[in-house]
């Protein structure tokens, strides 16, 4: 304990030594959620080449007088060190020589939450005070709907977070059910509440009702919807951001997948009965402004992967073509119309009695 009493002594005396010398903080405020990383950063004057031998580098908790991290004259010291700290702090050195002092925190706790004191001795000596401030949301939550007989149910919720939050509960039309629930928080040794709220209500079937965490210091909430169904057990239906962007893509593959195979089976459907359709012919499409006549397209011998305009030769007053009809189910007003060829195989578009029929070949 010698080194950063001799340390914190020197800084005592910091107005006598040398008066330009100051240490800033950029950021003097820092937010991270729990269990995620951080990098705090205070600057010092640096002239010319930095020598480390002259440079002492102080991190402590001020509220609780934790060491964090010491560099006394270009050493590194981890006996003084607190066990809260160990192992997860680390000053990027490499950033030293630009006048940064930059500490990094990993797997943040609740307890690491407070005021730190970067101190700084080269030549001079100086110190500034940085906060550091943690929120664990209230994320996800489980929902249990159970039965207890004669057309009442048991509702509850329960939820991780810091610092503490309300439950709130409404029904579908948004009246307000709060005081008809029981909450109750406990605490572990991570310092997170584990807040479970029950509502006991009696309720027909089929009926929502919703439970809302709200954390007033941090602004936020988080609501999931429990559903009594006729089978109510375990877990139902949590209302959260976080699950309806992947609901929402998984829905949108298998639908394309299910229209493309739609599709083939109707293309081979009309294939095997021999519709009869127009000759077609392929132009290449043209990188400048397209003055093409659509009803007069030459062939090409060799194509290559692109984009084309698949046209074909038919009597003017047939004007319409129903393009992709199974997926559209609307009539295109085109002349013609652009298919891209995303590989190297045959394909075949065959369309309805009366519509256009293109052979693209590549």
């Amino acid at each position: 304990m010698e080194k950063p009493l001799l340390l914190f002594i020197f800084i005592f005396y910091w107005h006598f030594l040398n008066a330009l010398f100051t240490v800033e903080a950029p950021q003097s405020l820092y937010t991270v959620e729990h269990g995620n990383n951080v990098t705090m950063e205070c600057t010092f004057p640096v002239n010319g080449k930095l020598k480390f031998r002259d440079l002492s580098v102080s991190w402590e908790k001020k509220d609780e007088l934790k060491q964090v991290y010491a560099l006394l004259k270009g050493e590194e010291d981890f006996e003084s060190q607190h066990s809260d700290f160990r192992g997860r702090i680390k000053l990027l050195k490499e950033n030293l020589n630009l006048g940064r002092s930059l500490l990094h925190i990993t797997d943040v706790k609740l307890r690491d939450a407070g005021f730190y004191r970067c101190v700084i001795g080269y030549g001079g000596a100086d110190y500034k005070i940085i906060n550091l401030k943690v929120k664990a949301p209230y994320r996800t939550i489980t929902q249990g709907v159970v039965s207890t007989g004669d057309n009442e149910w048991k509702l509850t919720c329960q939820s991780e977070g810091y610092p503490q939050a309300e439950v709130m509960w409404q029904n579908r039309r948004y009246e307000d059910l709060t005081d008809k629930a029981n909450t109750s928080y406990e605490t572990g040794s991570d310092q997170l509440y584990r807040v479970t709220s029950t509502l006991t209500i009696k309720s027909r079937i089929d009926e929502f009702f919703y439970c809302i965490f709200w954390n007033k210091e941090l602004q936020e909430n988080t609501s999931a919807i429990l559903h009594i169904a006729d089978s109510a057990d375990g877990l139902l239906w949590p209302k959260s951001r976080h699950f309806v962007g992947p609901i929402l893509i998984v829905t949108a593959f298998f639908g394309s997948v299910l229209l493309l195979m739609l599709y083939i089976r109707k293309a081979r459907a009309n294939k095997d009965t021999g519709t009869p359709v127009a000759s077609s012919s392929i132009a290449k499409l043209s990188k400048e402004k397209d003055t093409h006549d659509c009803r007069d397209a030459s062939f090409e011998d060799e194509l290559k992967s692109g984009v084309y305009l698949v046209t074909a030769h038919y009597s003017s007053d047939l004007g319409i073509m129903q393009l992709f009809r199974y997926l559209r189910r609307t009539a295109l007003d085109l002349d013609c119309f652009v298919v891209h060829l995303a590989n190297r195989r045959k394909r075949t578009f065959s369309l309805l009695e009366h519509e256009i029929h293109a052979h693209v070949i590549t």
